[in-house]
């Protein structure tokens, strides 16, 4: 899925002694610190042999008004920069849901040759393309050039851009409007949450519906997944500040879902505030959801940073121990989350001798900031080291099948978060 759609505003770095930031939802200062990771290196990249690794401020702050947590130091556009490209169709899981998401959402509104279905964020079609295959006409919208130009070229009409109001209009006028409209985990990497939710607004028929999927701050929260703050993540999104964006542009929520993708995320079905959607019991599940765990546990968000503190500690710690003991540590997964979670924790080649990803285009570069080297999995079949991390952990059973011909060779696998555990 894409990391970003529009250029980020160039907010970084504040002068020294400057005033709090202002919220990008509401304007109101930020005063709640929920977590503060330093400086860190972009995680959304690889990089060279000898290329440095630029820090930026990783500053995360909930707003007292609206509650909506954001990265409020922003680094400019040219630095954050495109990110490497992700084809989401390598992912077996992945294009699983897709299909299962396509086939539940057919047959709730009954889709079919007459309808359209546009998606924000379409990668390389993984997605449309069963909503292609059902005779249903599609259109994606799509930032990153090399996903965009494979769907294309796989038969999924493509246009190549950020998705914004100016856009969604143009393809409205030239397309029409959409009878669904879907945008998985992109709304959290808009810098403008309005310019965004607008266009969602202008491309949706009357009677259409719109589901948005982001990682679920709740489950992030309680999980200490400290690995998903990033700096091109400008927002970090709950239902009640979900449904206040959509509200803003005339958009209602009707139906929500959580689900357990990427760690736990939040699925939310909206449509025209005068649209005769009826609210779902689904809706009001992840409000409750929200609202009794703040009631069970006081320290919710407040204690954020005091856990994660101890996780870092942990991960840390565990990793000291193996290599004291005089083992061989590798990691598997050049993925962002990785690399968050690597840097926040100072783990260097010290600690970890090398990264394994199937991705060939990454073979020979480095991760960002820690410098580990980046190898074919092939590498860690032939030298088996005595410990492999799981860097994307969220998915660990999936991405860890290859190196199932290593575990009758004594080698073990392990998980770093939520806790350090074998996998």
């Amino acid at each position: 899925m894409l990391t970003a759609h529009t250029e980020p505003p160039a907010l970084w770095p504040r002068p020294p002694g400057a005033a709090e930031p202002a919220c990008r939802l509401c304007g109101a200062r930020l005063h709640r610190s929920l977590l503060d990771l330093g400086n860190l290196a972009l995680s959304n990249r690889t990089v060279a042999l000898g290329e440095d690794s630029p820090t930026y401020p990783l500053h995360a702050r909930m707003c007292d008004d609206c509650l909506l947590v954001q990265v409020s130091d922003i680094a400019t556009a040219s630095d954050v920069g495109p990110p490497e490209p992700y084809l989401s169709s390598r992912s077996a899981t992945c294009v699983a849901r897709a299909g299962q998401f396509a086939t539940a959402m057919m047959k709730r509104l009954r889709l079919g040759p007459g309808s359209l279905v546009i998606e924000a964020g379409s990668n390389d079609g993984y997605l449309l393309r069963h909503f292609r295959d059902a005779g249903i006409p599609v259109l994606g919208i799509e930032l990153a050039a090399t996903a965009g130009s494979i769907a294309t070229q796989n038969g999924i009409a493509t246009e190549i851009a950020a998705f914004t109001t100016e856009i969604a209009m143009e393809i409205a006028v030239r397309h029409g409007r959409a009878d669904l409209v879907v945008a998985n985990y992109v709304l959290d990497h808009a810098p403008d949450l309005f310019d965004f939710a607008a266009g969602f607004a202008g491309i949706l028929r009357p009677l259409g519906v719109v589901t948005i999927q982001v990682p679920h701050l709740l489950a992030l929260v309680q999980r200490t997944q400290f690995d998903a703050f990033r700096h091109d993540t400008y927002a970090y999104l709950s239902l009640p500040v979900l449904e206040r964006v959509l509200r803003s542009v005339g958009l209602r929520v009707f139906d929500a879902e959580r689900l357990p993708d990427r760690g736990g995320s939040l699925r939310v079905h909206a449509c025209h505030a005068e649209a005769p959607h009826a609210a779902r019991p689904g809706l009001k599940s992840a409000r409750l959801a929200e609202t009794f765990a703040e009631l069970e546990r006081s320290d919710l968000y407040t204690g954020f940073k005091d856990r994660v503190a101890e996780a870092r500690d942990e991960v840390r710690t565990f990793l000291q121990i193996r290599r004291g003991a005089g083992r061989r540590i590798a990691a598997f997964g050049a993925a962002a989350r990785g690399s968050t979670m690597l840097n926040a924790c100072g783990i260097g080649t010290d600690l970890v001798d090398c990264v394994a990803d199937p991705d060939p285009a990454k073979h020979g570069r480095f991760l960002p900031g820690s410098h580990i080297p980046i190898v074919p999995v092939e590498a860690l079949l032939d030298q088996p080291p005595n410990d492999i991390l799981i860097l994307p952990w969220t998915h660990a059973a999936e991405v860890a099948s290859p190196l199932q011909p290593l575990r009758p060779r004594g080698v073990q696998l392990w998980a770093m978060l939520p806790r350090v555990g074998r996998v």
